[in-house]
């Protein structure tokens, strides 16, 4: 099993989950108002660097994996210049 984090602006929650609910998977949990900072800026929420990101976190099968990656590439062609969605993937070791 792996555990995928995907980042992306916020505003485009709607999508990120489409893209997960399209490949059949239903449990994920999401985070709102996150901030941080990497290749395309600062997103603190302040009026200096506006924006926050969401994150979205699901385990899946390990066959899955690459299709989810396939995904998120495939959607990337679909965001503006200034967005970026980011996937990290981890091997979870136990579900409990």
């Amino acid at each position: 099993m792996k555990m995928l984090i995907l980042i992306g602006p916020e505003g485009r929650e709607h999508d990120l989950r489409a893209l997960i609910e399209n490949h059949h998977i239903h449990s994920y949990s999401e985070f709102r108002g996150v901030i941080g900072t990497g290749r395309t800026g600062r997103h603190l929420g302040t009026p200096v660097f506006p924006g926050t990101l969401i994150m979205i976190f699901t385990v899946v099968e390990d066959p899955k994996v690459q299709e989810l990656r396939d995904a998120v590439e495939k959607f990337r062609s679909t965001l503006y210049a200034d967005e970026s969605v980011r996937v990290f993937i981890l091997p979870v070791e136990e579900m409990l």
